[in-house]
């Protein structure tokens, strides 16, 4: 549990992480052999650097070239090199297929065994690829179903069958409802076929990638950078792709305690306030030397239901369910006594990075919300009729806006960017330099 003040309202706030330790090892940790589907979007908004809004080229607030800090190599050929490394970590029982989409789905290589395949003479092939065309992701979707229509591959418990798909998610041809999208994968879960979507470049659709990967076994990642998406593949690989638990079920009971917010459970109903956490699937994750989780956490933030005095003395009871994957249902619970002094307190580093970098995400998202409804309202009023939108695009395509700080924004990024030193310094995380870097950025910035 930790005990905290808001960096910018000076209020305290209480907060708590919940999580599920495993048995296992990195020694006995085994992933079944996998039927495993590949499918990768090598349509024209592909071919744009790794840093770059596809859509943004006939705008001039793109990156410079001289930007170094980023492979400015395309999506696309990162998106192969990846690629290929994918294939160097399969094992000899696995069975591997390979799909290609734009307007329409081409296949590169059946199902078949690995060991029946010649990994030189496909990498090779991979690389001839370019990046063309609309971008039809129903179609792929139906493409990647039939691979699956084999009834002995789908019902052979030995094998998982996993698509991993590999795009920018900016569709714009074919069906575009989200509804159509979030039901075939769907639809391919209650087969027992997952997906784990990789999404490439800055200008990735998160909000529909986000939205059709909440259903059972599904995942996914963003990827900014080249050096982040190899590393992604590298020790991970294996993790990713394994579903450990699904259909994740904790319940809070607290006299003292209503969960005001929960980060890391974006399936949570906050309207239900006793059901804690639903999460269709929990993935391993992997563990340091000193038995820290690197990697994603679920953050609780709790409402007093009075005021506190300087003691807190409660019990929350915590009961948790979950399946496994044949089905069978568990059930544990746990009784928590809290007896604390009610000042700043942090429980561990892991409960305080992941407060630190939930009020810098929320501080970021209250500015890029105000600044595009100041933007989008003006224009509503002062409607210009000799702007023109050159690209006409779909719901899902996307184009950056100006970049713009407001004088009472700049103001609260100093405020904030005190205390995230703290935070950097009380850690010992240089991880979050890359945070504290885009905050020098929008407080020295310019309009």
């Amino acid at each position: 549990m930790a005990i905290t003040k808001n960096p910018l309202e000076q209020s305290h706030e209480y907060y708590m992480t919940v999580g599920l330790n495993s048995n296992l090892t990195e020694d006995t940790f085994k992933r079944s052999p996998m039927n495993l589907l590949i499918c990768v979007d090598v349509s024209g908004s592909m071919s744009s650097p790794f840093n770059r809004y596809h859509y943004d080229k006939h705008h001039s607030n793109t990156t410079n070239n001289d930007d170094t800090e980023f492979d400015t190599r395309s999506k696309m050929l990162i998106t192969i090199e990846v690629i290929s490394k994918v294939l160097d970590y399969l094992k000899h029982n696995d069975r591997l297929a390979i799909i290609t989409f734009e307007s329409k789905t081409s296949i590169i290589q059946t199902m078949k065994k690995v060991t029946e395949i010649d990994i030189r003479k496909l990498k090779d092939q991979l690389l001839k690829i370019r990046a063309d065309g609309g971008t039809n992701m129903g179609a792929a979707l139906d493409c990647c179903a039939s691979f699956f229509e084999d009834a002995p591959l789908i019902i052979n418990n030995e094998y998982d069958n996993r698509i991993l798909f590999l795009t920018d998610a900016q569709p714009n041809e074919g069906s575009l409802q989200e509804n159509t999208f979030s039901s075939r994968i769907e639809q391919l879960s209650k087969h027992h076929i997952y997906t784990t979507f990789l999404g490439i470049g800055i200008d990735l659709n998160t909000q529909l990638i986000s939205s059709i990967t909440k259903h059972r076994g599904a995942n996914y990642f963003s990827v900014h950078d080249s050096k982040k998406f190899l590393q992604l593949l590298d020790k991970d690989f294996d993790l990713i792709l394994t579903p450990l638990v699904f259909n994740v079920k904790m319940k809070l009971e607290s006299d003292l305690f209503d969960v005001e917010q929960v980060y890391g459970s974006p399936e949570w109903n906050q309207d239900k306030h006793d059901e804690l956490i639903t999460i269709n699937t929990l993935f391993p994750s992997r563990t340091d030397n000193n038995d820290c989780t690197r990697g994603g956490i679920v953050l609780l933030k709790l409402k007093p239901r009075r005021s506190l005095l300087d003691l807190l003395n409660t019990t929350m009871c915590f009961s948790v369910t979950y399946e496994n994957r044949l089905g069978q249902t568990y059930e544990n619970k746990q009784s928590i006594d809290i007896h604390m002094n009610n000042k700043i307190h942090y429980a561990n580093s892991g409960i305080q990075k992941a407060i630190v970098l939930v009020n810098y995400v929320t501080l970021l998202k209250t500015w890029i919300n105000h600044e595009r409804e100041q933007k989008y309202n003006k224009r509503k009023i002062l409607f210009n009729l000799n702007e023109q939108n050159i690209e006409k695009l779909s719901d899902w395509e996307r184009q950056s806006t100006p970049l713009i700080i407001s004088k009472q924004f700049r103001e609260q990024f100093k405020i904030f960017r005190n205390y995230f030193q703290l935070g950097i310094i009380e850690l010992n995380d240089k991880d979050l330099e890359q945070e504290m870097k885009i905050l020098n950025k929008l407080i020295d910035y310019e309009n």
